[in-house]
């Protein structure tokens, strides 16, 4: 693993503000999201966790944490309707994640537990059938395929067991999906990728403790916990956030060469106090500690849903989470802008108020995962609002200047987060994971 700070020089941040500065045009009016339908599992907290949507034909898979992946028939995305419920083997645990193919006929689904090796395993969406199955690293937690359907790359996360047991080292495993087209039954191609020490690296995680196992993250493989994997539209990388180390990972799927950067810290104003309403007048610095991450479709930049995890250095649940939605250059790993406070004024706006006071000292509305697209002359980037059960729409037409400008509530507990473009409609799926529903919003211009 590179140890060096970048993916790259800077000269591409330089390159890309520049471009922006000169290419910047008049824009439209901002849309507004509206809830237009909402899909129940009817199983409440055991429902509802990530979704995975294929824009050709709004076939989509939804993961229930009750040991199944519902598919969704959204083609027409006012009224969604349930093809079928697979259910999967559950032997190494529960399903985490799960992800359609863009072209053939079936998703994979990944389960495990910590502590323990996982799998993942090919399901047909047109009939359930099983299709074959193979080895993760331990607890897979996501994984996502590429736009080209060649790849697809899982995180294992490999949390904490218990207080004082790391759970084992984070890994990844990339899919090789060229030879199967899930015509019939056939052998996964896996090849695991281990990680090394990280240390070194400027912005990376320092004096913070694990959530779970109350150890010093040290950025040593066993407290490497990959989160969310995205990929560059050309399919040649792969994106990951390693959440706790406060990083992201940059995988090159032709060499399995990895590069790494550190995401430093936010400086905004915030409301740090439960003591009653929104009042975001202290100073909060802290690290990002990204889960969710989406790419640029042109490759200039990503992004990063700064959730924060982890307690400061005495294992104390201290102020924490970053609370934004954060811009890096995509070749050079530099940092471009963020959104400051506005995910959490965009909450307290809200009427009624969406803001989660009780939260404020963990996270504020703690933007979980997101999902980026363009639409109508714009770059919009949608983020799930955990704590404050709703979801907010950022333009980043311009990345040096990201706007959070839209934000409506959902069902419980938001995880998932999809785009839907049907036609010239663009929608917004919320996978909750709480209520065990499925929120389906329009963006409307």
């Amino acid at each position: 693993m590179n140890q060096s700070v970048p993916f790259g020089t800077t000269t591409l941040a330089v390159m890309l503000l520049a471009a922006t500065s000169v290419t910047a045009t008049a824009q439209p009016p901002l849309p507004t999201l509206e809830l237009v339908a909402s899909y129940d599992t009817l199983l409440g907290a055991n429902g509802a966790e990530i979704i995975s949507v294929r824009h050709t034909d709004g076939i989509a898979a939804l993961t229930n944490i009750a040991g199944n992946v519902d598919v969704l028939d959204l083609s027409d995305p006012t009224n969604p309707s349930r093809l079928l419920r697979v259910t999967v083997d559950t032997t190494a645990g529960t399903p985490n994640s799960v992800a359609v193919h863009p072209q053939h006929d079936y998703f994979l689904v990944v389960t495990g537990r910590s502590g323990a090796t996982g799998r993942v395993a090919a399901y047909r969406l047109s009939s359930g059938e099983f299709l074959g199955s193979a080895a993760t690293g331990i607890q897979p937690d996501s994984v996502a395929i590429s736009p080209n359907g060649q790849y697809a790359v899982i995180a294992n996360e490999a949390e904490a067991t218990a207080e004082g047991n790391s759970g084992g080292n984070g890994s990844l495993t990339v899919v090789d999906l060229t030879g199967f087209n899930g015509a019939g039954p056939a052998s996964l191609q896996v090849t695991q990728v281990p990680f090394t020490a990280v240390t070194g690296v400027i912005g990376i995680s320092t004096g913070r403790t694990d959530d779970f196992g109350r150890l010093s993250v040290d950025n040593t493989p066993a407290t490497l916990e990959p989160e969310s994997v995205a990929f560059s539209g050309n399919s040649r990388f792969a994106f990951v956030t390693l959440q706790e180390n406060n990083a992201v990972l940059r995988l090159d799927l032709k060499t399995l060469a990895m590069d790494i950067v550190g995401l430093g810290t936010v400086s905004h104003l915030a409301d740090t106090s439960t003591a009653g309403g929104y009042n975001p007048i202290n100073p909060l610095t802290t690290f990002r500690e990204p889960d969710g991450i989406a790419v640029d479709k042109t490759g200039r930049f990503f992004v990063t849903a700064d959730e924060g995890d982890t307690r400061d250095s005495a294992g104390n649940g201290a102020v924490r989470g970053g609370r934004t939605v954060s811009v890096f250059d995509a070749s050079s790993g530099a940092f471009i802008a963020d959104t400051g406070k506005q995910l959490d004024d965009a909450a307290a706006a809200a009427v009624p108020s969406l803001y989660p006071d009780s939260r404020s000292n963990r996270g504020g509305s703690e933007p979980e995962v997101l999902d980026l697209t363009d639409h109508r002359g714009r770059t919009l980037v949608a983020v799930g609002l955990e704590r404050a059960n709703a979801v907010a729409l950022i333009d980043v037409s311009d990345p040096t200047e990201p706007m959070v400008f839209a934000i409506a509530p959902t069902g419980v507990g938001p995880e998932g987060v999809k785009f839907l473009k049907r036609g010239n409609r663009l929608f917004l799926l919320a996978a909750n994971e709480v209520s065990g529903t499925v929120s389906v919003l329009e963006v409307v211009d």
